[in-house]
């Protein structure tokens, strides 16, 4: 009778090399130089690679206004689409609370994986 050949364990490695961290180019539109009580502002993103050509879609923005009133949201986890753009889902007013007073839009991207 023939004797169970001896199988030996074996592994094979393959490498891969894993590419740089890119810090994206975000800019910022739809917000008016001077802004009067009355006007409605609706921002939008611009999202690109480290070679400022590329756009990057699926990445999530938020965007968030402080104002007079405090901290609110015009939008969160809005994502690029192919043409790199998110807008903000919320309109903001300007109310006359704000007359000669500063707001400032706050664009955050997150983090993504091209």
């Amino acid at each position: 009778m023939p004797e169970d050949p001896v199988i030996l364990p074996s592994s094979t490695t393959e490498s891969r090399t894993i590419g740089p961290v890119e810090s994206p180019v975000v800019t910022v539109s739809q917000i008016p130089a001077d802004l009067n009580v009355g006007d409605r502002v609706r921002p939008r993103a611009n999202v690109k690679r480290a070679d400022k050509t590329t756009n990057i879609e699926g990445v999530p923005v938020d965007f968030f206004l402080v104002d007079s009133l405090g901290t609110m949201a015009l939008g969160t986890r809005v994502k690029t689409g192919a043409d790199g753009n998110a807008d903000a889902t919320e309109y903001y007013y300007v109310g006359s609370p704000e007359a000669g007073l500063t707001v400032q839009f706050i664009v955050v991207t997150r983090t993504t994986i091209v």
